[in-house]
């Protein structure tokens, strides 16, 4: 781990204490309303409470250790693109699959992983979508029988 001179720059530890101090802070609004209970029989806000305590410790010690320690975590830098593209790709399909039917919605998420996989060429995304969409029709509908609305 490098050391940085500058106190004015974002760290690591510094983003995820804050994270983990407004998650436990979320946590703790919402079990409010909730019985505590016990020890022994803990209610329905027991286990809610006590992991934003813990929670908001954690991210206290996140923050204090860069604060107050000699060396500093890593300067935070702002996510690559290509993962979250994977991932919208699944949640996309998801989403589209009952609107516009498996083949639209395996097309999106072809398209989106090919994107997030960088190195592919239109006419090859092209090809791998018709490949795989007749793979899966063939594996899921006819050899399965599984009843997957096709198109809208």
């Amino acid at each position: 781990m490098a050391e940085h001179k500058t106190g004015s720059k974002l760290t690591a530890n510094i983003l995820s204490g804050a994270f983990f101090l407004v998650v436990a802070a979320g946590l703790y609004y919402g079990a409010r309303p909730l019985s505590m209970g016990t020890n022994f029989q803990p209610g329905p806000g027991y286990m809610p409470t006590v992991i934003a305590v813990l929670m908001f410790a954690l991210g206290m010690a996140l923050i204090l250790q860069d604060l107050l320690g000699k060396t500093r975590s890593e300067v935070w830098e702002a996510p690559k693109l290509r993962p979250f593209l994977a991932v919208a790709g699944i949640v996309g399909f998801a989403l589209l699959i009952e609107p516009l039917g498996f083949v639209a919605a395996a097309f999106v998420l072809i398209v989106l992983a090919c994107i997030a996989y960088g190195r592919i060429r239109p006419v090859e995304v092209l090809l791998l979508s018709a490949v795989l969409i007749i793979a899966c029709i063939l594996i899921f509908v006819v050899g399965l029988g599984q009843r997957i609305a096709l198109l809208p």
